[in-house]
């Protein structure tokens, strides 16, 4: 009795919250990438609304959503970045692309920086010249976006020890926020009012640069699936979602470049 009566107010709460059912719902689970979890979020809230699933999106870095996918610990990962050919049993597929902007606090000066004086800084902790700015915030080691911003600026070896390495995206916005003298790399659809995108030698980081490439600092966004193993029919059908055109509309109106 006290079975029938949990089901029926499940089925009731459901009813009244506008979803079919709270009991049985398919569990889908995402991982990865830091920089693409926003947008995964709000694929996966919208997708919930009219299918019975419920899907979980885990955030980490791209390194890991790739090493979750090759040791089944998700349905499908999440990179800011292209697989490397290391990288065995798992493919990517483009989801839509993304700038990596430069990011300095609200009160800096600074409204451009070249291309070589941000290279020097991150590589040898070099102060960009006529700039308040002397120090660097990056990304850690298993971060896709740090993977591209390194392969795009050409940085080779590991950062100069005056940079900051810190784990995800929002660790980044909050160090930036709160000082004048850095400077630190972003996902582009990650910006928020607290920071301040700057130009690189004169090209400024937006939807329209990154569509035409004149700005330097673009990556894919990418969803990793196993070579091993296919994905469930229900992660399947969000997978699909996913690369739609409906999708594809949620992701350009986030602020991300679609490539549908």
């Amino acid at each position: 009795m006290k079975k029938l009566l949990n089901s029926m107010m499940c089925v009731m709460a459901a009813a009244s919250l506008g979803f079919v059912s709270c009991k049985n719902d398919v569990n889908i689970t995402v991982s990865g990438s830091s920089s693409v979890a926003p947008v995964m979020e709000k694929l996966a809230a919208e997708y919930e609304k009219t299918n019975n699933v419920r899907i979980t999106v885990h955030t980490s870095s791209s390194g890991a959503g790739i090493s979750d996918t090759q040791n089944g610990l998700n349905d499908f990962g999440m990179s800011s970045r292209e697989l490397k050919s290391s990288e065995e049993g798992v493919s990517g597929e483009t989801l839509c692309m993304d700038g990596i902007a430069l990011v300095v606090g609200k009160g800096c000066s600074v409204s451009n920086v070249n291309f070589s004086d941000v290279k020097a800084l991150f590589e040898k902790g070099t102060p960009i010249p006529g700039t308040p700015i002397t120090a660097g915030v990056g990304r850690d080691a298993s971060s896709g976006t740090r993977s591209a911003f390194d392969e795009l600026l050409k940085i080779e070896g590991e950062y100069d020890s005056t940079v900051a390495t810190l784990a995800e995206t929002g660790n980044v916005i909050e160090a930036i926020q709160g000082s004048d003298n850095s400077i630190g790399y972003i996902s582009f659809g990650s910006l928020k009012d607290t920071v301040k995108a700057v130009s690189l030698d004169g090209v400024k980081c937006s939807a329209d640069t990154i569509k035409n490439k004149s700005y330097s600092l673009q990556r894919p966004f990418v969803l990793v699936t196993s070579d091993k193993k296919e994905l469930s029919p229900a992660a399947k059908k969000f997978y699909d979602f996913c690369m739609s055109s409906e999708a594809q509309k949620i992701i350009s109106g986030s602020g991300y470049i679609s490539v549908r």
